[in-house]
């Protein structure tokens, strides 16, 4: 990439914050792929609490006896108005998904995104430096 030379210098600061930008997606894809990897199935203990659609928190017990707690992804606000109990979930010690193939989708996602911006910062670059 002799053309690289070619850019001014702000051009250059420009490409290098994209990059670097780039790594915020693919960090997002490793979490999901780890989480995808390192979960267990489980349910939840007592009732969950639903501030709207998709924002619920609630707590669920794991192997070896630990218990998680946070925000359980995938949920509809109907858990906690009619106060259900024992919903399966994917969780670790922090999060919970009630789909675990979202994770996967959103993992995937997450890589096209990075895909598709580091080819097209790529050719912007390549462009300008003509």
């Amino acid at each position: 990439m002799s053309g690289l030379k070619e850019l001014n210098w702000w051009q250059r600061a420009v490409l290098v914050a994209c990059l670097c930008a780039l790594a915020l997606p693919l960090w997002f894809a490793a979490r999901n792929v780890h989480r995808f990897a390192d979960g267990d199935w489980t349910i939840t203990e007592g009732y969950v609490h639903c501030a709207s659609n998709d924002r619920c928190e609630g707590t669920w017990g794991l192997p070896g006896g630990q218990q998680g707690h946070g925000k359980i992804t995938g949920l509809a606000f109907e858990y906690d108005e009619e106060q259900v109990t024992g919903i399966r979930l994917y969780a670790g010690r922090d999060w919970a998904v009630t789909d675990r193939s979202d994770l996967a989708f959103h993992a995937a996602y997450e890589l096209a995104g990075a895909a598709i911006g580091a080819a097209l910062i790529a050719s912007v670059a390549w462009l300008k430096s003509r």
